[in-house]
C-alpha cells in the first residue's frame, strides 16, 4: 500500500506541470483565435433535414467549417451521424435500402411511415441538393419513395414513382428509364463528359468519413488497401496501407508523430504470410537513438494508437475535400495530447482544407472550440424530437464560468 501511495503521489506531481501547461496554451491560442474567421474554401456539408428517424423529426442543422456537438447522451448527436453514414451507404451501392434503413427507426411516438432526408453541399461552383424519400410499410419492408439531386435549383436526377429522369450539365433532359424500388440511381451512373454534375457528386459522397475511434478493435494486419474506414476504424491498417501510397503524405505524418509521441520513427510493414501484412511501429532506444525496437500496431497502448490514427485522419485527408465526422476523438488521450492535435485540426478547418463535426463531453476540448461560436447544442425529453440551438463564447455568463462548467452544472439553459 505505501508504495501505491508513492506512486500516486508521483503520478500526479509530474502530470501536474502538463496540465497546467495545457491549460495555460488552451487560453493564450483562444486569445489569438477569437477574432479568426472560419472560411469554407474547399466543398463541405452545409446543411441536414432528417424527419421521422428516432428522435430526429423535422431536425434541421446548418454546418460551419468544423462544428461541435454538445448535450447529454440520447439527445441525437450520434444519430445525426448516423443518418450521415446511411445515406452515404445508400449512394455507394454498396448495399439495398432494406438492410439500411429499418422500419423501427420510425420516430416512435408518430403514425407517419415517410422518413425524409436533405444534404445540401457547397461546391463545384455551386449549391447541391439531395433528398431522399423512404417509406417504412411493415416490418422490415422498406422501399425508396424519392431520390432527387438538385444543383443550384436545377434539377439533376429525380426518382419518383418508379420512374428515373437523369439531366445533362446543361439541364437539358438526358436518359429516362424505369428502375426498382430498393437502391439508389447514383452506382448505376456512368460516368461521361455531359455528366460531370451528377459524378462529382457521388465522388463528393464518398469523402465522409465517420468514425468513433476504438483503439481495442483495430486489426494490426492487412490482406489488401482498403479506401474506406469502418466505423470504428477496425480496418484502420488496411486504411492506412492505402493512404501509404502517397508517400508525401506519409512523410509529412511521420515528422508530426516524432514531434508529439516519444520515440517514435517511422511506420513499416512486414510481411506474415503469403496474403497478409502486419503494421508495425518503429521506436528509438531511451539510451541510443540509434537503435531501434519495432512493434506491432496491435502492441501499442490504446493512447498511442488513437493519437497516430487522429493525426493520420487530418493529415491523410486536408485538402482533399473531405468532411471528418469523430465520435468522441479525446477519448483514450489526455490533455496534453489531446491539444496539440485539436489547434492542427481547428487551423485546418479555418483555412478551408478539411471540414470536422465533432462530439464531445470534454471540459476543456468544450471551452477550446468554443472561443469560436461552433457550438450545437443539443436536448430533448422523454419521447420527444431532439432540439438543437447554436452556442459559443458569447453566451451571457455572469458567473464567469467557462462554458464546459455550465453544462456540468445543468445552468446551460439559463444562461444562453
Amino acid at each position: 500500500m505505501p508504495c501505491l501511495l508513492v506512486d500516486k503521489a508521483y503520478a500526479k506531481f509530474s502530470a501536474e506541470p502538463l496540465i497546467k501547461f495545457g491549460k495555460l496554451l488552451v487560453k493564450c491560442t483562444n486569445f489569438f483565435r477569437v477574432n479568426k474567421v472560419l472560411k469554407p474554401g474547399n466543398p463541405m456539408l452545409k446543411r441536414i433535414y432528417i424527419d421521422n428517424f428516432r428522435c430526429l423529426v423535422n431536425f434541421e442543422l446548418d454546418f460551419d467549417a468544423i462544428n461541435l456537438f454538445l448535450g447529454s447522451n440520447g439527445v441525437g448527436k450520434s444519430t445525426v451521424f448516423e443518418v450521415l453514414q446511411k445515406i452515404q451507404l445508400f449512394i455507394s451501392g454498396d448495399s439495398k435500402i432494406e438492410t439500411i434503413f429499418k422500419s423501427v427507426d420510425c420516430t416512435r411516438w408518430q403514425s407517419s411511415k415517410l422518413q425524409s432526408f436533405e444534404l445540401e453541399i457547397i461546391g463545384n461552383d455551386g449549391i447541391y441538393k439531395y433528398e431522399l424519400g423512404i417509406t417504412c410499410e411493415k416490418k422490415d419492408k422498406v422501399r425508396v419513395e424519392y431520390e432527387r439531386l438538385w444543383f443550384n435549383n436545377q434539377s439533376l436526377l429525380k426518382f419518383e414513382s418508379g420512374d428515373v429522369q437523369i439531366y445533362k450539365d446543361d439541364y437539358s433532359k438526358d436518359s429516362q428509364f424505369s428502375f426498382n424500388w430498393s437502391q439508389s440511381i447514383f452506382p448505376s451512373l456512368m460516368t461521361k463528359s455531359d455528366n460531370s454534375k451528377l459524378t462529382w457528386f457521388r465522388e463528393r459522397m464518398a469523402r465522409f468519413i465517420i468514425v468513433r475511434v476504438m483503439p481495442s478493435l483495430m486489426i494490426d494486419e492487412s490482406i489488401q488497401p482498403e479506401i474506406y474506414l469502418t466505423s470504428q476504424m477496425e480496418n484502420y491498417v488496411s486504411w492506412y496501407r492505402y493512404f501509404s501510397e502517397d508517400q508525401g503524405k506519409v512523410a509529412e505524418v511521420g515528422d508530426i508523430l516524432r514531434e508529439v509521441i516519444d520515440g517514435f520513427r517511422n511506420f513499416k510493414f512486414e510481411r506474415v504470410s503469403e496474403q497478409s501484412l502486419v503494421l508495425k511501429i518503429r521506436f528509438s532506444s531511451a539510451t541510443d537513438s540509434n537503435k531501434f525496437i519495432d512493434y506491432r500496431f496491435g502492441e501499442l497502448s490504446d493512447g498511442q494508437k488513437a493519437l497516430i490514427t487522429l493525426y493520420t485522419l487530418i493529415h491523410g485527408t486536408k485538402s482533399s475535400d473531405y468532411t471528418l465526422c469523430i465520435d468522441e476523438p479525446e477519448n483514450f488521450l489526455a490533455l496534453p495530447e489531446i491539444q496539440p492535435w485539436l489547434a492542427q485540426l481547428y487551423d485546418l478547418c479555418s483555412d478551408g482544407e478539411l471540414q470536422a463535426l465533432l462530439i464531445s463531453h470534454h471540459p476543456e476540448l468544450i471551452n477550446y472550440l468554443l472561443a469560436s461560436p461552433i457550438g450545437y447544442w443539443f436536448e430533448r425529453r422523454s419521447n420527444a424530437p431532439a432540439r438543437v440551438k447554436r452556442i459559443g463564447s458569447e453566451i451571457p455568463n455572469d458567473s464567469a464560468l467557462p462554458v464546459s462548467e455550465l453544462i456540468a452544472r445543468g445552468w446551460l439553459n439559463e444562461s444562453a
